[in-house]
């Protein structure tokens, strides 16, 4: 066995581990008839056949009725199913009803014979099968007569969608692959153009959350750009590759394996109703890879790109900037047909097939978005926050003022770290911090003009990157009979990419990390199986395995620079050993010092690791019996993902804007208004550390057992019924510690016996604790149900829907911390709502870390939430043959999703924010009440924190002070409902999909409203988008010139032409920003924010703006909101709660391909190809920063509300308009490829 061989099948070992995950102990045991049920409906034996692995359906069934020309059954007729390409044949014969069905056929295109004893042979061609079908062949009527004559029928708009099946789906076909505009080397980049496939707004700069300009090994655009069917946007959707789940279980999102364009047959996306053999959903996107035919063929080509031939950017055009340097070469070829061995007779019948293909990626990278920050000038870190000082007109060409909550505050009010005031706009230098000096080091160098730059940026960085890397697939299909057949496919890709300021993504206001650039070295693996036998005309078993790998970890080349002995600081932290990196730093926000958050990732190793596993068996049994089709079987998956926890080792400072107690002396009021002052003096408004940074591995195994039914009630009637039975467990610790939960029945006696986190205990400490923390059920019932009625019988017009339930699991990141609570990784939070000095973390962490004093926050699981997420998804589709071999669809889509995880990232960050899921909260007016501590009076001014003690308001402050006690439970909900139009052809030489569709998506959104009830956070989703235009098209122009000259007809005729539009209506505003538009109050009478907890009691809660005329009402040009429509609230009051609908830009593209093929011979061609994307060129209206829509306001009685925006924004701006574009400029690709 060669090394590499080895390694292959030592991963294969380690990530299909035969641990069954978290131990249900009795006291969290529950088991019911249900189950019992299923094992006497299941035979066992299946159960045994599958004790590892997530099988995904790849293929499909396909059903018939041979019937004369009077509509009587006719037994025993025989019916040869032909695969066009590999020319296999499979063999079956109609039952007593006439009823026919061929189980696991793998997608392609088909032939289909129907011979019997005195009548003519039928013939149809052309049968499309897809992934997961259930199709029929309709119209089977045998004529009397000889059966060496045949009856040819041809396939028309029927073909195009199952006409027998109530499944909501939609196909990307190998011609659709060919032909569409595709700017990147992943396929999933066409999703774009299905329908009910929204492009998710990028927050409010408007584009996407997906740039596929570059490729790699990994990556998709599920839950990172794209949202199908309204489904939960990171957890309702599968990623599927030849059977194998490649959907990144660390976040439900993006892939662990690329799907490569040309190495791919087809993708069908299936978001409803599908039956209960399929173990995922609500939404399943299904990709076949290419095989092998009994003919040799192949291809030779080479896609290139270069910003030479390109538009330069919006952003560098306003900037004076030119094109970045760039290119994308894109070299591959791939080959297939018969296995031989020359000089020999081996495989003579063509019954071994082979198919492999091999692509390189050379790319020289521009950053798909530049880094836009704003950098203090050298006078302000030296203290001077007046207009003599250089460079600072620059930056407030307005002057400095009192009210503004940035750089340009003039310090009013300030107090030095020692109490004493400072007057005259300049910081004595005694109070400026060395400390603070020696963070300002890691600041880039301003480079940009604020007055032209939008959001008034002044440092503007676009990044070049070089990231090569490759992709291979090969794929073996041996048809060993015509009743067992077997295919096995591998996919191997590496690549290296780069980061500039953060891993994943980079923050607002990011500058250049100060390690240096964070390279991420990508490796992926993808190995599937499937076996098919056929054991008689009525029973076929299929077998399937998969396994899908990748490692991709992450490694700063510089850390030596952000070490804190390099950069001079010479401070301690609460835990000073447990970093050698100086603490990071979170922006302010506009105008106020670059975001350098990235935490320290690298103690362990230098690296921080991340790898992924999903592997997978399934076992599926077909039983025809007269008119139905049964089919059962089981299987079972376990998805791992071991990285390391995302902590703050080195810690994580805020200098935000405001005055606040002073750790070290409570009574007194320290800090500015002024966001950079505090960075100046070294006083921190928030500071938070972790003592180390554990690795965490972690995985899930869900084992079903399923039970269907597809009845063809009549020759126009058939109905699916189906249950299915998981066994969904939950993410449990591989090492055998457990993730933490919380027990509030043990705080109190634990506190007193001084034990750390009070309350909250694991599997190693109480083995009755599952390794997963929360239990699990034995088994959730999912019913499915389906049907579909041929009106007229000729599958003219179809009427198709169903109802089914679909259960699916969180993401590791949503456990993350409760691991991490158990393995001891203390977070220390500095108090809330009060300051510390950089000089004075030192000092705590000197007398308290130590002999752990210091409270911390903690995050732990329910023990008693059995729940996992549900969607149930539903469709009503009539389906319309038109002329032109036509067909046009409409339907209504709707699906609504039960126990999400408040505080999980389904929604792509929390959702109902931290606040609901924080059990150490102050309640609703607690703030109101005498200190239930000391029994002192109730505060007379609950917003300066210094005359009262307001750790004492929490309720476990004993044990835990003002940490966050974090327990997610399954109480969260969304829905969605769309109309969906579509008009789809395929045949001609003109072929096209438009589709539209309106559509809402609600549920619990992603921040905190109301911390204590659920319902309060309810509203329009960041997926909504509520019409939606996706157009694809393909014409080919023929022949043009109809002379004589050869040269000219070769040049001008036999072109096609080829794009996709897209058009989207705006997001919602507060869905992408925040629900309160930003909401602050300054209160200039006592120089303090008027918070919730003047308002409320509380400081958990949010204050809501209120609407005093439509805010899309008198609006300038390019203008979204009208600032005089808002105000705040009257003390008391929480505001509006659910807005007009307060919509973004919207967002629209277009790609433009033409290309034509050149014959050589007869099976020889090339084909040249020029493609255009965003051939408009058209840039994207946005906002450039969320300062454009934060609603400020200044009061000095609490009643009579002014706005206060100005001090944020440039000169001359007004509130709430578009001020950048963004987007990709004009692209352009010439590709070359040689076919045989």
């Amino acid at each position: 066995m060669t090394p590499r061989l080895r390694f292959l099948f030592q991963q294969i070992l380690r990530t299909t581990s035969f641990s069954i995950g978290a131990r249900i102990p009795n006291r969290f045991r529950r088991e019911g008839k249900a189950f019992g049920r299923l094992i006497a409906l299941v035979p066992l034996c299946l159960l045994l056949m599958t004790p590892l692995l997530r099988g995904q359906l790849t293929t499909g069934s396909l059903s018939g009725t041979a019937m004369d020309s009077s509509g009587a059954a006719v037994p025993g007729a025989s019916i040869v199913l032909l695969n066009e390409a590999s020319r296999d044949e499979r063999r079956t014969v109609s039952n007593s009803v006439g009823h026919f069905t061929f189980a696991a056929v793998e997608p392609g295109t088909y032939t289909v014979t129907v011979s019997a004893a005195n009548f003519k042979s039928w013939k149809q061609s052309g049968l499309a099968m897809n992934p997961g079908d259930t199709r029929e062949v309709a119209g089977i009527a045998l004529a009397v007569g000889a059966s060496s004559e045949t009856v040819e029928v041809e396939a028309g708009a029927a073909n195009l969608l199952p006409t027998d099946s109530g499944e909501r789906s939609a196909i990307l076909s190998s011609k659709d692959i060919e032909r569409l505009s595709l700017e990147g080397r992943n396929i999933s980049e066409l999703l774009k153009v299905l329908p009910g496939v929204t492009s998710v707004p990028n927050g409010i700069g408007n584009g996407v959350g997906f740039d596929f300009t570059a490729s790699s090994s990994t990556g998709s655009t599920i839950g990172v750009g794209l949202s199908p069917g309204g489904a939960p946007y990171r957890g309702g959707t599968s990623y599927i590759l030849d059977g194998a789940n490649i959907i990144d279980p660390g976040c439900n999102c993006w892939s662990i394996a690329v799907v490569n364009p040309d190495m791919t047959q087809e993708v069908k996306v299936q978001t409803s109703n599908f039956g209960a053999d399929s173990p995922n959903g609500p939404v399943i996107v299904n990709a076949i890879s290419k095989s092998g035919s009994a003919k040799y063929h192949g291809q030779a080509y080479l896609y290139a790109r270069n910003s030479a031939l390109n538009a330069n950017s919006w952003a560098n055009d306003n900037q004076g900037s030119p094109k970045q340097e760039a290119h994308y070469y894109y070299p591959g070829g791939n080959v297939g047909g018969p296995i031989k061995v020359p000089g020999t007779d081996f495989n003579h019948n063509n019954k071994l097939l082979f198919w492999a293909g091999y692509e390189y990626y050379s790319q020289l990278l521009p950053s798909a978005a530049p880094l836009e920050s704003y950098v203090p000038t050298a006078a302000m870190e030296a203290g001077n926050f007046t207009s003599g000082g250089a460079g600072n007109s620059a930056l407030c060409p307005s002057g400095f003022s009192p009210s503004a909550t940035n750089w340009c505050n003039d310090l009013s009010k300030s107090v030095a770290p020692d109490g004493t005031p400072i007057t005259g706009g300049v910081i004595p230098s005694q109070y400026l911090d060395a400390g603070a000096a020696a963070l300002m080091k890691m600041f880039p160098a301003a480079n940009a003009n604020p007055a032209s730059t939008p959001g008034g940026y002044n440092f503007y960085l676009p990044v070049t990157t070089q990231a090569n890397g490759y992709v291979w697939r090969a794929r073996v299909d041996y048809n060993l009979s015509e009743n067992t057949k077997l295919f096995f496919t591998y996919q191997t890709g590496s690549n290296g990419s780069s980061q500039p300021a953060h891993i994943y993504y980079n923050p607002s206001y990011a500058a250049p990390y100060q390690g240096g650039t964070i390279n991420n070295p990508t490796v992926s693996r993808v190995l599937t199986g499937n076996f098919v036998h056929i054991f008689s005309a009525t029973l076929t078993n299929e077998f399937v395995a998969a396994w899908g790998y990748a490692s991709s970890p992450y490694q700063p080349d510089n850390l030596q620079a952000a070490y804190k002995s390099t950069l001079g600081y010479g401070y301690g932290t609460i835990y000073s050993s447990a970093a050698q990196l100086a603490p990071s730093i979170n922006s302010a926000g506009a105008q106020t010092f670059p975001d350098l958050s990235q935490p320290d990732l690298w103690e362990v190793g230098g690296s921080y690791p991340t790898v992924k596993a999903n592997p997978a068996f399934s076992d599926n049994v077909t039983k025809v019996y007269k008119s139905h089709t049964i089919k059962f079987g089981a299987y079972t998956d376990l998805a791992s993902n071991r990285q390391g926890t995302y902590a703050y080792p080195n810690g994580n400072l805020s200098f935000n804007s405001g005055l606040q107690p002073n750790v070290a002396n409570p009574t007194v009021r320290i800090g500015s208004i002024n966001p950079v002052a505090n960075l100046v003096m070294g006083i921190a408004t928030a500071f938070t550390q972790n003592n180390y940074m554990p690795i965490e591995d972690m995985a899930y195994r869900t084992t079903s057992a399923y039970l269907m039914d597809d009845w063809k009630v009549t020759s126009r009637l058939t109905v699916n019924l189906g249950l299915r039975w998981d066994h969904v467990g939950r993410w449990y610790d591989r090492q055998g510690t457990g993730l933490a939960v919380w027990l509030p029945g043990n705080y109190t006696s634990e506190v007193n016996s001084g034990k750390v986190y009070p309350g909250v205990s694991w599997h190693a400490l109480n083995p009755g604790i599952p390794v997963g923390g929360s239990p699990t059920r034995l088994a959730f019932t999912s019913p499915r149900a389906a049907m579909a009625w041929n009106l007229d019988g000729a599958g003219r017009t179809v009427i198709r829907g169903g109802w089914g339930e679909y259960r699916w699991n969180d993401q590791f990141n949503d456990y993350a911390g409760d691991l991490s609570t158990s393995q001891l990784m203390t977070t220390y939070n500095s108090p809330s709502g009060q300051s510390v000095t950089l000089s004075h973390l030192g000092d705590l962490g000197a007398t308290a870390a130590a002999s752990a004093a210091l409270p911390s926050a903690v995050s732990a699981a329910d023990p008693n939430d059995y729940n996992v997420p549900n969607t149930a998804a539903w469709n009503l589709t009539i389906d319309r043959q038109l002329p032109w071999q036509s067909l046009f669809e409409i339907a209504y889509v709707g699906n609504t999703t039960r126990h999400l995880l408040m505080g999980g990232q389904s929604s792509g960050s929390s959702i109902g924010g931290s606040g609901f899921s924080n059990v150490n909260k102050i309640p609703v007016g607690g703030l109101f009440q005498p200190d239930p501590v000391t029994g002192a009076a109730a505060p007379a001014d609950p917003d300066n924190t210094s005359t009262y003690k307001l750790n004492d308001y929490y309720p476990y402050q004993a044990g835990y002070g003002s940490n966050a006690i974090t327990v997610n439970q399954h109480v969260g909900y969304s829905n969605y409902h769309g109309l969906q139009i579509a008009w789809l052809k395929q045949a001609g030489r003109l072929s096209f999909d438009v589709n539209y569709t309106w559509s809402k998506s609600l549920g619990i959104i992603n921040s905190t409203v109301d911390a204590f009830n659920v319902r309060g956070n309810y509203g329009i989703l960041n997926i909504d988008r509520p019409q939606v235009i996706n157009t694809s098209y393909a014409y080919d122009i023929g022949k043009v010139y109809r002379g004589d000259h050869r040269l000219i007809s070769g040049t001008v005729n036999g072109w096609t032409i080829s794009g996709t539009t897209t058009w989207q209506s705006g997001g919602n505003l507060q869905a992408q920003d925040t629900q309160n538009l930003g909401l602050t109050i300054l209160n200039t009478a006592k120089n303090e924010s008027l918070t919730s907890n003047t308002y409320f009691g509380t400081n958990a809660n949010q204050i809501l703006p209120i609407m005093t005329c439509n805010p899309r009402s008198g609006l300038q040009s390019r203008q979204l909101l009208n600032l005089s429509c808002f105000s705040a609230p009257a003390v008391g009051h929480q505001g509006l709660r659910q807005f007009p609908y307060l919509s973004g830009p919207a967002y629209d593209n277009s790609d433009l391909t033409i290309y034509k093929t050149f014959r050589i011979t007869g099976q020889q061609n090339v084909q040249f190809r020029v493609s255009a994307f965003n051939f408009l060129n058209h840039p994207l209206g946005g906002f450039s920063t969320s300062n454009d829509i934060t609603l400020k306001y200044a009061t000095n009685d609490g009643t009579t509300f002014t706005p206060n925006v100005a001090s944020g924004l440039p000169a001359g701006y007004t509130w709430g308009t578009l001020d950048t574009k963004s987007g990709s400029a004009r692209v352009m690709e010439l590709s070359l490829k040689y076919s045989f």
